[in-house]
């Protein structure tokens, strides 16, 4: 099949998922089946059914110079300065629940690894790069790692169950608030003594939700800077050895756009720029999915089983260790839930547990997820390193 032809399909099929998402009656199927996961397995039917290619130039392509500007564009906006103005406490349930998350797994994977792939270690890195980040650390994590499809394939579908669950989880423990925080000797919500930053310039923005539109060349102007961003780091990365953690140079080429990205958005007219980006933003890194799932095959899902019982054990140590923080530290039941969904979820979810227990929550869970697709993909690098250290022998 014609690269081009290729493109065409995937092109067509995410720009359909994204309308379609729009719709008002499809809001409650999205919710629970989110766009990136279709836009992962629908091209894995494809595949399958003979309507895609196994290998193509156009997957190399799409993946080489998409993901890095999508990061780019998705990375531009991140106000890093508006999470270190939350709490200590919302900030420290955020920290305790991302170390349970980056250590969480590697302990899993040394009670399970006879049950799992030998290079399931790459997996740990990618599942705790999008429990404390989002879908955009899972890829970037994925290109450094070079992670095979074999491995890689069943992550989507666990991430999706298992954080859709604990979703469920937190919204369910609402009706045992008062009993819980008596436990954790907590008072009231909390949302008391975590001060609301007020309006935040639309990081809450999906794709099915995109921010409001400001300047009328803004998303144009973080398009090309994302893309000039992108060449740079290309040719600054040609060089690089690969070898150990980073194993390809499009490897390199994401990390160093990752870092400069954050850096840049420390500049305060970058970071408006970016704030408008997610129009572009998110429909490149959907393509970056759609690619890798029509690379994968339904035989994959065979491995899911193993994955999901290391998935809710990993969970359950998350669970405990925000439990006994905030009974140590007394923090209430409501922190601690959006603090986790933050971690587990992202951006879209954190805000909606977070007003469950309060209307001042939602501002902090957005901000704490903001803050993990910042730093997710260096703490799941962190944790895949320790999963290989702790279960020697894996390649």
């Amino acid at each position: 099949m014609a690269s081009w032809w290729t493109l065409i399909i995937l092109v067509g099929l995410v720009g359909l998922l994204l309308l379609v998402s729009k719709h008002p009656r499809m809001q409650s199927v999205f919710q629970w089946l989110p766009v990136p996961l279709w836009c992962y397995g629908l091209p894995m039917v494809l595949r399958t059914t003979g309507w895609l290619p196994a290998a193509s130039p156009a997957y190399t392509w799409t993946t080489t110079w998409l993901l890095p500007v999508a990061l780019g564009l998705l990375l531009f906006g991140v106000d890093l300065a508006s999470v270190w103005r939350l709490s200590a406490q919302a900030l420290i349930a955020m920290m305790v629940g991302a170390l349970a998350i980056i250590v969480g797994g590697p302990v899993m994977l040394w009670l399970l690894h006879r049950h799992l792939p030998s290079d399931a270690w790459q997996g740990i890195g990618i599942l705790a790069a999008t429990w404390t980040g989002g879908s955009l650390n899972m890829l970037a994590v994925q290109v450094i790692l070079n992670t095979p499809q074999a491995v890689f394939a069943p992550l989507v579908i666990v991430d999706a169950l298992i954080a859709y669950s604990w979703m469920a989880c937190l919204v369910g423990v609402k009706g045992y608030e008062t009993r819980i925080n008596r436990w954790l000797r907590a008072t009231g919500c909390g949302a008391q003594r975590v001060s609301p930053l007020g309006e935040t310039p639309h990081q809450g923005a999906s794709a099915t939700h995109p921010a409001p539109p400001g300047k009328p060349g803004a998303p144009w102007c973080a398009g090309a800077l994302a893309v000039g961003l992108a060449a740079v780091c290309g040719w600054i990365a040609r060089p690089l050895p690969t070898g150990g953690l980073v194993a390809s140079t499009i490897g390199w080429m994401v990390l160093l756009v990752t870092s400069l990205a954050l850096l840049g958005s420390c500049v305060p007219s970058i970071r408006r720029l970016g704030s408008h980006s997610s129009a572009f933003g998110y429909p490149c890194l959907y393509m970056v999915l759609a690619v890798l799932g029509a690379q994968a095959s339904l035989a994959t899902l065979l491995a899911t089983p193993g994955w999901i019982a290391l998935g809710v054990g990993w969970l359950a140590i998350h669970a405990v260790c925000l439990l006994v923080a905030g009974r140590l530290l007394r923090l209430p039941l409501g922190v601690l839930a959006t603090a986790s969904q933050a971690n587990v979820g992202g951006v879209v979810s954190a805000p909606l547990v977070g007003a469950v227990y309060h209307q001042q929550l939602a501002a902090v869970g957005l901000v704490l997820a903001i803050g993990g697709n910042a730093v997710g993909t260096y703490l799941g690098l962190a944790s895949a390193t320790l999963a290989r250290w702790l279960v020697p022998g894996l390649q």
